[in-house]
């Protein structure tokens, strides 16, 4: 048992002059939010570029955000319910970290999320150095795929033998 990760990439390689070890930081902290938060649904990854930007939308269906908390979310130390007994969970500090990575590119790091529809956060991405985001080629609000010159996978996580999660 595991979370079921919905992942849709673009068939043409994306090149973007970005810090890559900050962009692995900002990626792996919204996708283990996501699973964390999944409430055993899947989580949606989806990325898509244009002529001047790059964009990845992770999105889990999980409890979601109440209104005013897609601006809370980045806050140090934040909780959308602090007294909610978890088995993992952080120290508060990862979209905290992850909005200034995504500002130190020029980049923008959003959130958008309804009670009992789940959360979907947005990375957008200059794809040249210095440049500021003033569009983004993905909506922060997710709307439903159809079709398109993408390709998707289907990736399960899957729990470590003796290890349960």
């Amino acid at each position: 048992a595991g979370v079921e990760m919905d992942v849709d990439l673009p068939a043409d390689e994306i090149i973007a002059e970005v810090d890559p070890r900050r962009v692995e930081r900002i990626l792996r902290n919204l996708i283990a939010n996501a699973i964390d938060h999944a409430e055993r649904k899947p989580v949606q990854i989806r990325m898509a570029a244009d002529v001047d930007t790059v964009a990845v939308t992770v999105r889990d269906f999980g409890v979601g955000l109440r209104p005013g908390e897609e601006k809370l979310v980045f806050s140090r130390f934040w909780r959308a319910d602090p007294s909610r007994v978890r088995r993992s969970g952080g120290t508060g500090l990862g979209l905290a970290i992850s909005i200034e990575d995504a500002r130190l590119h020029q980049g923008r790091l959003e959130a958008w999320g309804e009670p009992g529809k789940g959360a979907c956060f947005r990375l957008t991405l200059p794809l040249v150095r210095g440049h500021k985001v003033t569009s983004s080629p993905l909506p922060v609000k997710p709307i439903e795929i159809s079709g398109g010159s993408s390709q998707r996978r289907q990736v399960r996580e899957r729990e470590p033998a003796g290890e349960s999660v």
